[in-house]
């Protein structure tokens, strides 16, 4: 059975969009029977906003079989996603880099000839 397949960002693409930074959080929590707790903890978070901008259609157009993405980083700086290669093994395998506001591949975002190979 052909069927697609979507591998996403490299490691290295994903290590760039991905990260997380430990935050603060205080607050009251409210429970249903009328307690309140308060908490004041830390936990990770994703650094930068993420933002669907598109599908990849399949044959269903009403079933997409990933989103892309735009990530807006805490630095201002902007990465979207954009399909880098789609090569065809029991159908086809979709491979995603990122480029920059203005359309430049992020090059060491991209999947390299030996990474594509093993799939």
């Amino acid at each position: 059975m052909r069927m697609a397949q979507f591998y996403g960002l490299s490691p290295r693409g994903k290590k760039l969009v991905l990260k997380k930074v430990m935050v603060r959080e205080v607050g009251t929590m409210f429970l249903p029977d009328g307690r309140s707790v308060k908490f004041d903890r830390r936990r990770p978070v994703p650094a930068a906003r993420k933002q669907v901008i598109g599908d990849i259609k399949t044959l269903n157009p009403q079933l997409p079989l990933a989103q892309l993405h735009r990530y807006t980083m805490p630095d201002g700086k902007v990465y979207e996603e954009y399909i880098q290669e789609i090569i065809h093994s029991g159908g086809p395998c979709y491979f995603l880099a990122l480029r920059t506001a203005d359309g430049k591949p992020v090059r060491h975002t991209l999947w390299t000839d030996e990474e594509v190979s093993q799939y």
